[in-house]
């Protein structure tokens, strides 16, 4: 299991039992299988690495500035960051200047390891509306 996904497995952990333990007793037990939890990072030449965390499932909650709007981007592909679509019609220049994204966790219980680079800035924020915005 790499680093990622171990990290990504504590942090979902701790974040499900704080939101459970805050919350009244239910007759249900909490869903298992269904986990979405996500570590993304953006990775943009020398800059320092931006890392938000996002929880989908059981729950929306993270670190991410907009857990709500990129838990339904997410949702509306089945959790396939391949499927993401950014803005229609926006137009980048041809600059190199590359950025990386990441996403490493689980997606309804199933683990993620996905990796994309794009040329620069403006072709990584196409990719996605609200998954990669932070």
């Amino acid at each position: 299991m790499s680093l990622g996904v171990r990290t990504v497995s504590a942090v979902a952990a701790g974040m499900a039992v704080a939101a459970l333990a805050a919350a009244p007793a239910q007759a249900d037990p909490p869903p298992g299988p269904d986990l979405s939890a996500l570590i993304l990072t953006v990775t943009h030449g020398n800059s320092p690495v931006r890392t938000a965390v996002l929880m989908c499932a059981p729950m929306a909650l993270g670190t991410h500035p907009q857990v709500t709007s990129a838990c339904d981007e997410l949702n509306a592909v089945g959790g396939n960051f391949d499927a993401l679509r950014g803005q229609p019609m926006r137009f980048c220049s041809m600059l190199y200047d590359p950025v990386t994204l990441t996403a490493d966790g689980f997606w309804h219980g199933a683990p993620v390891s996905w990796r994309q680079s794009f040329p620069n800035q403006c072709m990584a924020t196409n990719h996605s509306n609200y998954v990669f915005t932070f």
